[in-house]
């Protein structure tokens, strides 16, 4: 008899803990934490030289800030200073970087030449990409030209290149 009932209580135990898995629910949790961080948009020059036609003509650079400020001169005519450098995409997003060189002076007594980037002259009007570390030549010449004569003497040009850059689009629609 106390064997049945030993017997009894175990299948009676064993039928609730069959029961009772049967009606346990499962549950489970996961937290999704999402930080977005906007990006850093920024240029620089870097390794900029000049080169003069002749020894007499000064050709000196000088970066302040985001400048980098050129005083070239005397010039003879024919005579020239040739610019030439580095732009680097210096954030961490891509960047559509944009030359642009407004100028006052430059008439029949000056010359002005740009070439930017160097390995390609077309790209200068419209801009073009640059990812985070990326590097472009930048190259351009201000003279005097060859034909000047006594009507061009003291006349002072004076170019600016301004080098803008925005944030490139993304190439597909955000959903």
């Amino acid at each position: 008899m106390v064997a049945r009932a030993l017997w009894t209580s175990i299948l009676v135990v064993g039928l609730l803990a069959v029961g009772g898995i049967g009606f346990a629910a499962f549950t489970a949790t996961y937290q999704v934490n999402v930080q977005g961080t906007a990006g850093n948009l920024s240029i620089a020059i870097a390794n900029y030289n000049t080169q003069v036609s002749s020894s007499y003509v000064g050709c000196v650079g000088s970066i302040s800030g985001t400048y980098l400020n050129i005083s070239a001169g005397p010039f003879a005519p024919g005579d020239w200073c040739q610019v030439y450098g580095n732009i680097t995409n210096t954030g961490n997003v891509p960047a559509t970087v944009l030359a642009n060189w407004p100028h006052s002076g430059i008439d029949a007594c000056f010359v002005w030449n740009v070439t930017y980037p160097t390995h390609n002259p077309n790209v200068p009007p419209s801009g073009h990409g640059l990812l985070p570390g990326a590097m472009e030549k930048f190259q351009f010449a201000l003279g005097l030209n060859a034909t000047a004569g006594n009507s061009c003497e003291n006349h002072v040009a004076t170019v600016t290149m301004d080098f803008t850059a925005t944030s490139m689009a993304p190439s597909a629609p955000f959903p």
